[in-house]
């Protein structure tokens, strides 16, 4: 009986989320994590696998673009482990190439492994090169809410996901995002 109940257990921790958290109902940027997990898992069912794999999660709930020709965008989230938010991460971007318009969407960066987690939080890189700067290509077209984005995949132990949220832009540029993170407050 001993052994079945072990084998039970065993069987439901390896179905269960990695990242069990739920956000601060007072905290505004918590509660909008949360909906764009809840979003992303209703937009795309198989990016399950990816919350269920991942040490950490870096969830940035509105990521703003602009450009003509150079552009830049900015985003604010958080960065979450089975411990809770980690701590507050942004982004800031600058792009050149044909690009014209303006997008607005929702993005996740799964961290597969925690040694991937920490050099993201300590040197704000996501394991490809060292130094703070990340060097990305973009295509994408968007139009009001719908929208189709390829970013780079997994690259390592990291994987990168948006969501389409509003705008009309035109894209095939490529540039640079720098990543920065802050440390959560110690609970008193």
């Amino acid at each position: 009986m001993r052994s079945v109940l072990l084998l039970a257990a065993l069987l439901w921790a390896g179905t269960a989320p990695a990242i069990d958290w739920q956000p601060d109902p007072d905290v505004a940027l918590q509660v909008a994590v949360a909906d764009t997990m809840r979003v992303a898992l209703e937009q795309q069912p198989e990016l399950q696998r990816f919350f269920d794999e991942a040490c950490g999660i870096a969830v940035f709930p509105r990521v703003v673009r602009v450009g003509l020709a150079l552009g830049g965008g900015r985003g604010r989230g958080l960065l979450l482990t089975d411990d809770g938010v980690l701590g507050e991460v942004s982004q800031s971007a600058l792009t050149l190439g044909f690009q014209a318009g303006a997008q607005s969407f929702r993005q996740l960066i799964f961290f597969r492994t925690c040694e991937a987690m920490e050099e993201f939080t300590e040197s704000g890189n996501l394991g490809r090169w060292s130094g703070r700067l990340e060097f990305q290509g973009r295509a994408s077209v968007q139009a009001g809410r719908a929208g189709v984005s390829a970013d780079p995949g997994f690259i390592g132990d990291v994987a990168i996901f948006s969501l389409s949220r509003a705008g009309l832009m035109l894209e095939l540029a490529a540039g640079g995002v720098r990543y920065r993170f802050t440390p959560a407050a110690p609970s008193p």
